[in-house]
């Protein structure tokens, strides 16, 4: 004991040491630059709670680079002006600053900054303390340092927020990724999150149309208190996203900010086949099976090479904010345009938004008007390029000429007789350059929302916001004839075609409510909110397609949605330690009947300060503690068509006439229905813990959560002869997820020069299928996850959703898979790929365990930033592989390249079903590195410049043998990679 005990002395006298020579150096350093005229001074700085002295306390002399921090007992000195101004500060403390006036003995008292707790939160339809929250929320704004490229919103989000999993788009710049807060609560029906932006609840369409940097924060509300004010599209929680605006606080001169993004994008790996010489060695060894007068090409074609290329891309944003005759405003514009690794493939953004946010009658009615626009335009590739370069004959070349132009210059498979092969794989390198995509989306978004603050009466606010969202998207697609990919697919007979699709959404909404806010007394305090909201859903789509001599059968499609609520909310605060909320929503959607056309979502929580009693206000360490339980139900309507209850009929096109007479005449098909289809109904049950220590220079939170979804919307096969259709939308099936999140941030280091901070979360989340059909047996199920015909998951009852459902692949005494050997359900072995043979894996392409880590550091005017991210837990399926054989090397005279390693797994026939395949999804990506420096006052005190560099996707770590785990359904198959970047990035600011 006496031993432990003088180890510990040691080392706190070993620390006292180390502190008290830090101090003397900066003491000493400080020293050396002062003028004659300078006095010294010393003193002490203290907590004004507490009266225990703060340790490590800068103090400045005022616009000048002397100072000092405070050291173990709090005291410091310096030599000052007689007439200087210092500047006191620490994390967690407000800034202050102390008049020298002749004094050689200050006494520096610093007050608490709580501004971590009373920053103001976005919530719905109103705004929250977030000190005083009840419900499981967080509040971000977008990193400006360390960001890198950021084409979309949700890039933005990566990592950055426990409980909520991104999977990004693949390689394809502006390709919209998958998010999911806390795994989605449903399993035919919408998983995404509903989308607010600016109070627009928007359809879960792409957000790729807002540009990230007109984003000043993102509010993600996860548990039922916090999402149950939006009822019936809140199941899947709940992400507000709230744009830059100006304000009245703001410089009458207009502040401008430009920025610029330059970029080069390589892909990260090539797939692993045979190069060409390789590829002829296997014919002369006879590993491959070909008649005798088959002949090789001559060429030596790497076809990977040959579709990709080193893309390029730039940005440009520009904003200018200020207030004009009190009118605070913000006006941007943006463009981009960024190169996919793919040849053909690009994206093309520009934007334009402005924003004004004026003040009435002693600022009694404040107005918002926001408006942004955007105007996008894509050239997508097909993906079954990457297919066909992986496979395509690496000695035949990129391009040939035929007769009568067949084929257009590129290589093609003919027969004997000199005609196209209808059943061969298409040149990769003629589908990208010969098939022309022009995807064009025009959106406009913008809303209206009064806020007026009765005169005689301000404790109420009315409240109203109009709001659109517009969007018109045509997509079109021109092959011309003779192209290879006309011999193969389409007619199969040369012939080309262009496609045309012109789709049209509105989305308009009113939202009328009233907010009361109340001091009763010191202790008590209320606050209260009751309103009405109808939102219009429109859709109309027109697709044609003209193929030569062919009678065109498409049908245009147009149908209207309409969703009325009546919401409110009430808080009651008690002490600022013990909050309660309760809300209530009803919905009705025209999707549903009459009868069951309304849905009625609930929520309670409390919250209590725990740091606001005296008992654990004596803990000096614990800045914040607060404790929150909740329970609440959200609703969910969002499956198939607008109105399934409906009996609807379809009409028949121009092609299937039926003769009547002399006439032809159009006839009607009825579609399958239910009557009684109606709200699918998740409730949830949360418990959390916020914390702080020291000042909040360390916080967090821990969410343990356990949540019921009932009658869940699914798409089910039913009996022949029971309805109209085979396959039916109705409400079957139940399912129940747990998890716990866990999310930490802290400052190991804030001194003058010096900023370090850490982050990190970390969730767990799983669901179980309890109930799938009217009446469950052992062995029901329903497949899911297709590729080209196979299924490869299952919904099952007792497993998490799309779990794989394959046959287990037997080995030899070697290690080795045994071709066509699997072990049946008894234990022997079988060669007969059928469903009775496979069996449930319990292993889920969803992910259960997923984690974000992002540090910054700071020195003077260099910064320095890393962001990763990570799962595990979660499975993927190589159908890369697995369709690859000896067999497929060569049929028909037609020859196709192999995998180096499925070549020496010496399968002759393609195992689409065996576990050989499913492999561990976990892996570790390093998202992006960033350096920046910034250069201050280039021609006045206001103007800035910052320069980085950044690389994005730069390593992933992982046991996956393919090239890249992170694929949302778990099914790695012609995966457009997501490109590795190096960027570099200006940002002026004057």
């Amino acid at each position: 004991m006496m031993k432990e005990k003088s180890i510990k002395n040691k080392r706190r006298r070993t620390r006292e040491m180390f502190l008290l020579l830090l101090v003397g150096i900066f003491t000493f350093s400080t020293s050396l630059a002062q003028n004659s005229g300078a006095i010294q001074v010393s003193g002490t700085v203290t907590d004004n709670k507490s009266g225990e002295t703060v340790i490590g306390a800068s103090v400045k002399v005022k616009d000048s680079s002397t100072g000092t921090i405070t050291d173990y007992d709090g005291n410091f000195k310096l030599d000052a002006p007689a007439n200087a101004t210092l500047v006191v500060s620490f994390l967690g403390y407000k800034t202050k600053e102390v008049a020298v006036g002749n004094k050689t003995k200050l006494s520096i008292i610093l007050d608490e900054d709580s501004e971590l707790l009373s920053e103001v939160v976005v919530i719905g339809y109103g705004q929250v303390r977030k000190g005083d929250a009840t419900g499981a929320l967080t509040s971000i704004k977008p990193d400006e340092l360390n960001k890198g490229l950021q084409i979309t919103a949700q890039d933005a989000l990566i990592g950055r927020v426990a409980g909520v999993n991104i999977v990004p788009g693949d390689g394809a710049p502006g390709s919209g990724g998958t998010i999911r807060i806390r795994m989605g609560a449903s399993l035919s029906a919408d998983n995404d999150p509903l989308i607010v932006i600016d109070g627009v609840p928007v359809s879960n369409t792409s957000i790729s149309f807002i540009n990230p940097n007109d984003i000043e924060t993102f509010t993600v509300l996860k548990d039922a208190s916090a999402t149950a004010i939006y009822g019936s599209r809140a199941s899947n929680g709940v992400i507000i996203i709230t744009t830059k605006k100006g304000s009245l606080g703001g410089s009458s001169k207009p502040q401008i900010n430009y920025s610029s993004n330059f970029t080069v994008s390589k892909i990260p790996s090539y797939y692993e086949v045979l190069s060409a010489d390789e590829y002829r060695e296997i014919y002369k060894s006879g590993q491959i099976s070909a008649p005798s007068d088959f002949k090789l090409g001559a060429a030596s074609t790497d076809w990977q090479k040959e579709i990709y290329r080193t893309a390029f891309g730039n940005e440009h944003n520009l904003s200018v904010t200020g207030t004009a005759k009190q009118v605070p405003y913000r006006v941007s514009v943006g463009y981009l345009s960024q190169d996919g690794v793919l040849h053909a493939n690009n994206y093309k953004r520009f934007n334009g938004g402005f924003g004004l946010s004026p003040k009435f009658f002693n600022k009694h009615l404040s107005v918002d008007i926001n408006v942004k626009g955007s105007m996008e335009r894509s050239h997508p590739v097909s993906t079954g390029a990457i297919g066909s370069a992986i496979s395509f004959d690496p000695t035949r070349p990129v391009h040939e000429n035929y007769a009568g132009n067949v084929g257009l210059g590129y290589y093609m498979w003919m027969d004997d007789a000199g005609k196209p092969k209808n059943l061969a794989a298409t040149n990769p390198v003629s589908e990208l350059e010969l098939t022309s995509k022009l995807n064009t989306i025009n959106r406009s978004l913008g809303n209206m929302a009064i806020d007026y603050k009765i005169h005689g009466f301000e404790d109420l606010h009315l409240n109203m916001n109009l709001g659109y969202d517009i969007r018109r998207n045509k997509e079109e697609e021109t092959i011309p004839d003779l192209a290879p990919s006309m011999y193969t697919s389409n007619r199969s007979d040369g012939r080309g075609k262009f496609h045309l699709e012109d789709n049209k959404n509105t989305n308009y909404i009113l939202s009328t409510y009233a907010n009361y806010v109340k001091d009763i007394n010191p202790k008590h305090n209320i606050s209260a909110m009751a309103g009405y909201e109808w939102q219009r859903f429109w859709y109309s789509t027109n697709p044609r397609d003209v193929v030569k001599d062919v009678v065109d059968t498409s049908l245009p499609d147009e149908d209207v949605l309409y969703l009325l609520s009546f919401f409110g909310r009430f808080n009651y605060s008690f002490d600022q330690k013990l909050l309660f909320t309760a809300t209530l929503r009803g919905d009705a959607s025209s999707r549903f009947s009459p009868d069951n056309r309304w849905g009625y979502f609930p929520s309670l929580a409390l919250g209590y300060r725990l740091t606001e009693e005296k008992f654990i206000r004596d803990i000096k360490p614990l800045s914040d503690l607060k404790l929150r339980v909740s329970y609440g139900q959200t609703g969910q309507q969002d499956i198939g068509g607008y109105h399934p209850y409906l009996s609807l009929y379809t009409i028949s096109s121009d092609a299937a006439k039926y003769p009547f007479g002399d006439e032809w005449l159009y006839m009607y098909r009825p579609n399958g229905y239910d009557p009684n289809i109606k709200w699918e109904t998740t409730s949830t049950y949360n418990a959390g813990l916020d914390y702080g220590f020291l000042n909040n220079r360390i916080y967090g939170s821990i969410d343990v959560y356990k949540r019921y979804t009932k009658n869940l919307l699914n798409n089910i096969y039913v009996p022949a002869g029971s309805n109209f259709t085979n396959k039916l939308e109705t409400n079957i099936g139940d399912m129940e997820g747990q998890g716990l999140e866990f999310a930490l941030s802290g400052i190991p280091i804030k001194t003058k020069d010096w900023e370090w901070t850490i982050s990190g979360n970390f969730t767990y989340g799983k669901s179980k299928i309890t109930k799938l059909n009217t009446i469950d047996s052992e062995d029901s199920y329903v497949k899911t996850g297709s590729v080209s015909r196979n299924d490869l998951q299952i919904h099952k009852i007792g497993e998490t959703p799309n779990t794989f459902f394959l046959l287990k692949q037997a080995y030899g005494e070697d290690g080795k898979p045994l071709e066509g050997q699997y072990i049946a359900k008894d234990g022997s072995i079988t060669t007969i790929q059928s469903d009775d043979n496979k069996y449930v894996t319990g292993k889920s392409s969803r992910t259960p365990y997923y984690y974000g880590l992002s540090t910054h550091l700071t020195y003077k005017k260099w910064d320095f930033g890393i962001n990763g991210h990570g799962s595990f837990g979660n499975y993927v399926f190589n159908y890369q592989q697995a369709k690859q054989s000896l067999i497929g090397v060569y049929g028909d005279g037609i020859s196709s390249n192999i995998s180096k390693v499925a070549l020496e797994r010496g399968f002759s026939k393609e195992q689409y079903f065996s576990d050989h395949f499913l492999e561990s999804g976990a892996f570790f990506k390093f998202d992006n590195i960033t350096l920046g420096y910034t250069f201050n006052k280039l021609w006045n005190t206001s103007s800035s410049l910052r320069m980085a560099f950044s690389a994005q996707n730069i390593a992933i770590i992982s046991n996956y043998s393919g090239a890249d785990p992170e694929i949302y359904n778990g099914i790695d198959n012609n995966t457009y990679q997501r490109p590795r970047t190096y960027t570099l990035s200006l940002n002026l600011n004057f």
